[in-house]
């Protein structure tokens, strides 16, 4: 290994889990579950890949911890709300362990009022939100190079189903309460698969963070108002998860380093949140940044894009933090040796190339993820599985034979359970 990147492929500890690098793939939808959101061969395929490939932490998801999420929009992350869904995620945590990654599973609450629907009348399709208010995509805040790439390729106008969200009912208390205790109900069953952490998801304009936003919150109960009264469903979500899981166990949470709207959630309200999430037993934070609103920021143009506020709001914290969009080698060891992440996280660089951690460690240039929006526009214009321009194995993963692990060893003792 190259001394340039001494950082990049230290380990690193959380809790008591320890990582074999500074690497983690974020998690990203990916249509490669069941319609009902049950694992395949091609999901567990997918997630081997990345860890055979030298990742060092995959985040897994999005789980659905509460059914009432699944009928109200088309792209569905992986099912967890009943027992049924674990046999075939056992697998992929087991598939994984075996090439040497560590698995966290993250836990979602939907997509909230950036769900999109077909027209079918049916009010019972109707997405929950903190307050009753759309979403709109102005045309200044799609990242150029997704509208470069659609004009070449002489398409029509881009991202024209996910611009607009239709307009969302409020979230009725009894559903914000029973989502609350899905999440605690869901890590149970993630410990039980045997994954090494979970986190909970509140980010990027998804149901969760429309209640920390003062611009998409309008409660006047104890779910809105103050910011203290905005985080309630958070906190109370890590509250409850952190209440049954075991001690050693690590919880960690995923939100926006801002919204980057007017009148949106601040990154001193971020820096408030992230104190509060250490306090109440986070062990660490994975940031996401923007939401559909602000697309350029919740897909930067650029490799490391949030590292500046990711840096300012880790100052505040004692506990490890992941930036999203690290996908260039120097840059990331840079930020590494000057402390402005613990963690280097990427998405779209792990679709471009799962042998990205690799192939820098050996001094070799990883495939380049050219920010043309392919897997984007796929996945939440087409409701299609994950594809890549620069990767033709994305998607079909489970037909090579490198990620076919078989553990030398399997533990099927159940808990509670001797010999």
């Amino acid at each position: 290994m190259s001394k340039d990147y001494e950082y990049l492929f230290s380990p690193i500890k959380i809790k008591n889990v320890e990582i074999r690098n500074r690497i983690a793939m974020t998690t990203t939808c990916s249509e490669f579950v069941t319609p009902d959101g049950y694992s395949t061969e091609q999901f567990k395929a997918y997630w081997a890949a990345r860890a055979a490939g030298g990742t060092g932490l995959l985040n897994v998801g999005p789980f659905i911890v509460i059914k009432g999420h699944k009928k109200t929009y088309t792209t569905l992350g992986s099912g967890l709300w009943d027992d049924s869904f674990c046999y075939g995620y056992k697998d992929v945590v087991d598939a994984c362990h075996h090439f040497g990654a560590k698995m966290f599973a993250q836990m979602g609450s939907g997509m909230g009022r950036q769900a999109y629907l077909k027209n079918t009348g049916d009010e019972t399709l109707i997405p929950y939100a903190a307050s009753a208010i759309p979403y709109h995509t102005p045309h200044s805040m799609i990242p150029k190079g997704m509208i470069d790439f659609t004009s070449k390729n002489k398409s029509g106008p881009p991202m024209s189903k996910s611009l607009d969200g239709p307009m969302p009912q409020e979230a009725p208390i009894k559903f914000i309460q029973a989502q609350e205790d899905a999440y605690a109900e869901a890590a149970l069953r993630i410990v039980d698969m045997g994954f090494d952490g979970c986190e909970i998801h509140h980010a990027h304009g998804y149901f969760g963070f429309t209640f920390l936003s003062p611009r998409m919150n309008l409660r006047t109960d104890h779910y809105g108002g103050s910011l203290d009264n905005r985080m309630r469903f958070f906190m109370n979500s890590l509250r409850k998860v952190r209440s049954v899981v075991p001690p050693e166990f690590v919880v960690g949470i995923r939100t926006s380093v801002e919204e980057h709207m007017p009148g949106g959630l601040s990154r001193d309200d971020v820096k408030v949140i992230c104190k509060t999430a250490e306090s109440y037993g986070a062990d660490y934070i994975t940031f996401s940044d923007g939401t559909w609103e602000s697309l350029k920021y919740f897909l930067p143009e650029q490799s490391g894009g949030p590292l500046e506020g990711v840096a300012e709001i880790k100052k505040e914290l004692n506990i490890p933090v992941i930036c999203p969009s690290m996908d260039n080698p120097d840059m990331n060891e840079k930020a590494l040796r000057e402390g402005k992440t613990d963690i280097c996280g990427m998405s779209r660089g792990l679709l471009a190339d799962p042998a990205w951690a690799n192939k820098v460690r050996a001094g070799k240039k990883p495939r380049k993820c050219i920010r043309c929006g392919t897997c984007w526009q796929i996945l939440i214009e087409k409701n299609w599985p994950l594809r890549c321009v620069v990767n033709p194995e994305l998607g079909y993963e489970q037909y090579n034979p490198e990620y076919r692990a078989i553990p030398k060893k399997r533990n099927w003792k159940l808990p509670g359970k001797e010999g």
